[in-house]
């Protein structure tokens, strides 16, 4: 099959997708033609459900860059040599946090840049699969895997004339998905080479966020990425600066429970044993606790804590076992309705930290959970669900 009929199969393909999507039609990957790879099958199928179409094709745009961000700063001294190794290839090299909002890019070719701007796959702009449907930055972070997307396997037309692959980046303290390194050029410039270029710029940015902590939190850092691989349930690390989870924490645990970790951590060291009384988070979670010393020549550096949650804890008054719907208005805290008032004042997330006396990561980390509670996807959503709410 050439090239032009492999295209027009494609079309046809994704055609009948959305046409089933049109129709309520649930299907699953497998209800698509062979010649259709199963990793774009699944992601044509997620962008017909909610809606979208290949013809409609608006790239949402949030200028609110943090150019300082742990991840930007990382990651640059990897897009500048990875950008320099491929001026020969006409390629570009983009960098977007797990929104997939486009933080960085290294885009060497003048035609390819024009390119790339008639796209909007430019800093600012937000290329998330469930706004703009199948592309490689999108879908790897929907699946949380490398993804790459050729020509007509894009879900927009607009996009079909590009080729691209993408890697997810994930923090090493704590394993939550920090965005993904994406290499895109024209389709007819596209080569095996590209995942593996990005899947290794994507490692090498990961051991940076490493390299870059204090030699203290480096050892910590070590010894948590150790025993995590070890783990099965939750757990964490706190200091009086910092606490560091992994994937079953960061579904318990928020960022206004770091003080009241470290403080129970505090009591359990000075006392030398643990306190078997259930712990009670922000958000009303229960939890039981046990908590080691981490040290460093005989220096404290924190604790590491393994939390089992519990039910029905006794000795805990139900006032306080009460826990917040998981999602809705009611179910964000205090802390998160705080960020909540400022944002939609138009302050940035460096403004917010400022006013709160908190770090631009804490209130990144509070305006992931109130995206999630709220089920809203930009600032500009939130804004209006808070107006709405002042309002009642």
């Amino acid at each position: 099959m050439g090239d032009g009929d492999r295209s027009d199969a494609l079309r046809d393909a994704l055609a009948v997708v959305v046409s089933a999507g049109e129709a309520g039609e649930a299907g699953d990957a497998g209800g698509v033609p062979d010649r259709v790879r199963e990793e774009i099958a699944a992601s044509w199928q997620r962008s017909s459900r909610i809606g979208l179409r290949p013809d409609r094709f608006e790239v949402p745009h949030d200028p609110d860059l943090d150019s300082e961000a742990a991840l930007v700063r990382a990651a640059r001294p990897v897009l500048d040599q990875l950008a320099e190794d491929l001026v020969p290839t006409r390629m570009s090299v983009v960098l977007s946090d797990d929104r997939a909002h486009v933080l960085d890019t290294r885009v060497p070719d003048p035609g390819l840049r024009d390119g790339l701007e008639a796209v909007s796959l430019a800093p600012g702009f937000v290329y998330a699969e469930s706004l703009i449907g199948t592309n490689a930055i999108g879908t790897a972070l929907a699946q949380r895997g490398p993804s790459v997307v050729e020509a007509h396997e894009h879900f927009a037309e607009a996009l079909t004339t590009m080729a691209c692959a993408a890697v997810p980046i994930t923090d090493p303290r704590n394993g939550r998905l920090l965005g993904a390194v994406d290499l895109t050029c024209w389709a007819d410039d596209s080569g095996a080479l590209m995942l593996p270029l990005a899947r290794r710029a994507a490692r090498e940015i990961e051991q940076r966020l490493v390299d870059d902590a204090r030699v203290g939190e480096r050892v910590l850092l070590q010894r948590f990425l150790r025993e995590r691989q070890r783990a099965k349930g939750p757990l964490v690390f706190v200091n009086e600066r910092t606490m560091i989870t992994n994937a079953a924490a960061d579904r318990l645990v928020e960022p206004a429970d770091e003080a009241i970790l470290w403080d129970r951590s505090r009591r359990v060291l000075a006392a030398g044993r643990d306190d078997p009384t259930p712990l009670v988070l922000s958000h009303a979670a229960v939890v039981a606790v046990r908590c080691e010393p981490v040290l460093d020549g005989g220096v404290l550096l924190g604790a590491l804590l393994r939390l089992t949650p519990v039910p029905h804890a006794a000795g805990v008054s139900p006032l306080r076992t009460g826990r917040r719907p998981a999602f809705g208005w009611e179910s964000v805290t205090d802390a998160e309705r705080s960020v909540i008032d400022l944002v939609a004042q138009g302050l940035t997330n460096r403004e917010v930290g400022q006013r709160l006396f908190v770090s631009p990561y804490t209130v990144d980390c509070h305006l992931r959970a109130i995206f999630r509670k709220l089920e809203v996807r930009t600032r500009v959503e939130l804004t209006r669900v808070a107006l709405e709410h002042q309002g009642a």
